[in-house]
């Protein structure tokens, strides 16, 4: 279910989360400047390794054919910093490619519990990228907990936007920059589910500094209306 995100020059932009045949979750940031400047944006599925120019074999590139960024997305506080991606065409279910599934409304994961974020970016601060799939198991940390942390690396007075949560905060264990838009997965009875999906963070893989995500179970009412109404056309 990880998916890259491309420009019309196969650059690399952002990772994002498979969820249907046919849509993409990613996180807002990721998105809001290439939908300005009109360039295309495409989904590279099935693809464990950016490097080679055309992907892995039996990768898949699919245009995205609308984006639709959440309508309180705000750039500064990163507040509703996700987007949901329909896709020109349907990504084809098969060897390495599967959907994520969905948590219920408003659910959250009890602090402690260790999660799964995927990504294809940087390895630690100052590099290098790797462009292949990696990932990384991290805690999820209480909203008291990650405000002071965070604020406690940070000039400015951070606050927690409602929309997001955090995790891990350990050290060399984190996602980085490159990963933004990416999947937090945690297992409940066996099942995967999407958690979150990366959305910033303060440095990255730095002791006591957690990350923040957008915590998809807040917005599972806005991507179910989006969904249902490409549906019936």
């Amino acid at each position: 279910w990880q998916v890259a995100l491309i420009n019309s020059l196969n650059q690399y932009l952002c990772g994002g989360a498979l969820i249907g045949t046919q849509w993409v979750l990613t996180a807002a940031h990721c998105v809001t400047n290439i939908v300005r400047s009109g360039d295309a944006i495409y989904v590279r599925v099935g693809d464990h390794d950016l490097t080679r120019k055309y992907g892995s074999p039996g990768a898949q590139t699919l245009r995205v054919a609308t984006t639709y960024i959440h309508h309180n997305h705000n750039s500064q506080t990163l507040d509703n910093d996700i987007a949901l991606l329909k896709l020109h065409g349907q990504a084809d279910l098969k060897d390495g490619v599967c959907l994520v599934c969905l948590p219920a409304r408003g659910v959250s994961h009890a602090a402690g519990k260790r999660c799964t974020v995927t990504g294809y970016g940087y390895m630690g601060e100052a590099g290098p990228i790797p462009l292949r799939v990696r990932e990384a198991e991290i805690p999820i940390v209480s909203d008291t907990e990650c405000i002071r942390k965070i604020n406690a690396v940070t000039e400015k007075i951070f606050i927690l936007p409602a929309s997001s949560f955090c995790a891990g905060g350990e050290e060399g264990n984190d996602a980085c920059q490159g990963d933004g838009g990416g999947p937090l997965v945690c297992q409940d009875d066996g099942f995967y589910e999407l958690a979150g999906l990366v959305s910033w963070g303060f440095g990255c893989g730095r002791q006591h500094v957690p990350g923040v995500y957008v915590k998809v179970s807040s917005f599972i009412g806005w991507i179910n209306q989006i969904i249902s109404v490409n549906n019936l056309r």
